[in-house]
């Protein structure tokens, strides 16, 4: 039986041509492959390598400075006691009493016919609170305000000495030399106040004097318990 095909050139199916691919070179890509696998490798190996290189200067570098940084340390801390000691110094020195300058103040306070024979000085500490008035001050606090009870040092100075003449005279020096201290600034300053707390006639050979003792109280100063 004879078929013959009637439908148009166009729609008649046509024969598929087969596609041929061309034959990759499958061992050479492989080889590329892995050569890029181990230059890679190598790479962070180099990097890895690097960095423990530089961690490990590091480390020594530490080892070397850590015995400078722990003196370092200690002359910080050793600088910083000195300091303390200093202030500590400085501040006991600040609290301590100029006699020198005292003593010469007293002296230019002397008034003629005064001539000074004895000088003393006590201390006592004592417990309490007091109320001071607005012209003293203690160990720099505010001054006209009740302290807490607290150990105060309590000194005073006691100078007897002879003024020449007798009776209203006498007392008359006496009277100018206490004036003389009071005013005096550089010597006052250190004191609460002067009392006459005695004067007596006596006689010196043939002549006759004026003995008195002044007791000049210091103000007060805070103590240690």
């Amino acid at each position: 039986m004879i078929e013959l095909n009637l439908l148009p050139e166009e729609l008649r199916k046509k024969k598929r041509k087969k596609i041929e691919l061309p034959e990759l070179p499958l061992i050479p890509i492989a080889i590329v492959f892995v050569g890029v696998l181990i230059l890679v490798q190598l790479l962070l190996s180099g990097l890895i390598f690097l960095s423990q290189k530089q961690l490990g200067e590091l480390k020594t570098r530490w080892q070397e400075l850590a015995p400078k940084k722990e003196g370092l340390t200690k002359l910080k801390n050793s600088i910083s006691d000195t300091t303390e000691k200093t202030k500590a110094i400085e501040g006991l020195i600040e609290k301590r009493l100029n006699w020198s300058l005292l003593l010469n103040e007293l002296s230019n306070s002397l008034t003629a016919n005064i001539w000074l024979t004895d000088l003393s000085y006590d201390e006592k500490k004592e417990r309490h609170a007091a109320l001071f008035s607005q012209d003293q001050t203690i160990s720099g606090r505010a001054a006209g305000k009740t302290l807490k009870p607290e150990y105060y040092r309590l000194g005073t100075l006691t100078v007897s000495g002879c003024a020449s003449g007798v009776g209203e005279e006498a007392t008359a020096y006496i009277a100018r030399f206490i004036k003389n201290l009071k005013e005096n600034e550089a010597f006052f300053g250190q004191f609460e106040d002067i009392e006459l707390v005695s004067i007596t006639k006596v006689s010196l050979g043939e002549r006759d004097v004026m003995k008195f003792t002044l007791l000049c109280r210091f103000k007060p100063k805070v103590a240690e318990g």
